[in-house]
């Protein structure tokens, strides 16, 4: 009876620490990973079956005939990249140290109740993300104004719709809908280009981890729950497209659309005039702005504070590449992005050791601001011309020949993305990159050269 309560206790250990990794954002693989690390500091084994919505673990410690079983639903879905890093680091401690059960659960509050960013930080510092974004899409200072403003309000609406449990899909509409309704109301108020804020208007809710997550467990074999991953993303991403479609709708009355104020138009062009880097100072605006999109992720995404450093480095870095191969060699765009993200996968696994940090938890920040904003924008307002039907008349087959080439680009774009990070995480791991220093390595090539 002692031993099956033990027993009884490891399982349900297991199954709560598996629900946390789910609902924070952790692919497939390092769940798996991490609860097997667990299970075997605690003197078991454990089989698993992983679904999008759910989780099924058994255990057992020599004889599989004699082993338990616990089921469990996960409907709660977030990211939280510090949850996901403290949950590596505590399930090495307990592998290596054999640590007791209620040393681990007493951890494991400590890491629910952690709040790596105030809500204060969060929503005075995330928007600058989308500020960075719309700077590298040539945006002026007005614009990027905006776009900040319009980030918070859809920010704030989407962590409270969620927070009281609302529909995640609905959340992600609503968000959509109100920061493409501030800048339009902003453009038509002020009388100023909006062009620029618009394309990077929704790009903050764009479901990326969800994505990437789904590539990588495509690529460890986890096929179901890769396509639920898939479905979910796409889902979403249609969301968000019919949010933005709503907001032009909207202000595509011609009532609300004369509503204008003040004319801000001549002082539009003054602020872009005054800021057109060249050269060296071109370069250095892609750096920084490249950097600081990250950081606004990273921040969104819970990333941890020691590896901040790391996301912006790797995401000024990675943009800064993508930017030299596509705009000044003149290499195809989607070829760019999957050299500049495979950057990144390859440079993360290096700091993973550097930060102590699963990888992942600072790559998917890192690529971020390679998202195809312009792109998209131009698919989505290929649809919307054909819905509104604004020429009168059907579209042209050249109009659907482009809009659906706008398409299908920012798709393998997409999977560029994804491939170029997932595609090191499989390749130049085994189980893990923990002790693997790059430091080390060079060092014993060097003594064997010698």
């Amino acid at each position: 009876m002692i031993e099956e309560r033990e027993t009884q206790k490891v399982l349900e250990l297991l199954t709560e620490i598996g629900e946390m990794m789910m609902t924070c954002g952790a692919h497939t693989a390092r769940i798996v990973r991490n609860l097997e690390r667990f299970a075997l500091g605690l003197g078991y084994h454990c089989e698993l079956v992983l679904t999008y919505t759910g989780i099924v673990i058994s255990i057992y410690k020599q004889n599989k005939f004699k082993t338990r079983t616990l089921a469990r639903t996960v409907r709660d879905k977030g990211t939280n990249f510090e949850t996901i890093s403290e949950i590596s680091i505590l399930s090495w401690k307990v592998l290596e140290n054999k640590t007791p059960i209620t040393v681990i659960k007493s951890t494991l509050e400590q890491i629910k109740s952690r709040k790596v960013y105030s809500p204060l930080q969060l929503y005075l510092f995330a928007p600058f993300a989308s500020v960075a974004l719309c700077m590298l899409f040539d945006g002026d200072w007005i614009q990027a104004i905006i776009v900040y403003f319009s980030t918070l309000l859809g920010l704030y609406a989407r962590r409270t719709l969620v927070s009281k449990h609302y529909n995640h899909l609905w959340g992600f509409f609503v968000a959509a809908t109100l920061s493409t309704l501030f800048i339009h109301f902003s453009g038509v108020f002020l009388n100023v280009n909006i062009e620029q804020a618009l394309i990077v208007s929704i790009l903050y809710l764009i479901p990326g981890v969800v994505m990437i997550n789904s590539f990588i467990d495509y690529l460890e074999g986890y096929f179901e729950s890769g396509t639920a991953r898939f479905i979910f993303s796409s889902i979403a991403i249609l969301m968000l497209a019919f949010g933005f479609f709503t907001s032009n709708l909207i202000f595509g009355i011609p009532y609300i659309n004369e509503l204008s104020f003040f004319n801000l138009s001549n002082i539009q062009d003054q602020v872009k005039a005054s800021y057109m880097p060249t050269g060296f100072a071109l370069f250095a605006s892609k750096l920084l702005f490249g950097g600081i999109t990250s950081l606004g992720f990273a921040l969104i995404f819970n990333t941890s504070k020691r590896a901040l450093w790391t996301v912006f480095l790797l995401g000024a870095v990675g943009y800064f590449i993508k930017y030299l191969i596509s705009q000044e060699l003149g290499v195809n765009l989607i070829l760019s992005i999957f050299a500049a993200s495979s950057f990144v996968g390859i440079s993360g696994m290096y700091f993973a050791h550097r930060t102590h940090t699963p990888p992942i938890v600072f790559m998917i920040p890192a690529v971020i601001n390679m998202i195809p904003g312009l792109v998209s924008y131009k698919f989505m307002m290929g649809m919307i011309d054909w819905i509104n039907n604004t020429k009168g008349q059907r579209p042209s087959v050249e109009d659907i020949i482009e809009t659906f080439s706008y398409g299908i680009t920012t798709l393998f774009i997409l999977f560029a993305l994804a491939f170029g990070i997932a595609f090191p995480i499989i390749v130049f791991k085994s189980d893990t990159v923990k002790g693997k220093d790059l430091n080390i390595l060079v060092k014993k090539i060097f003594q064997k050269e010698n």
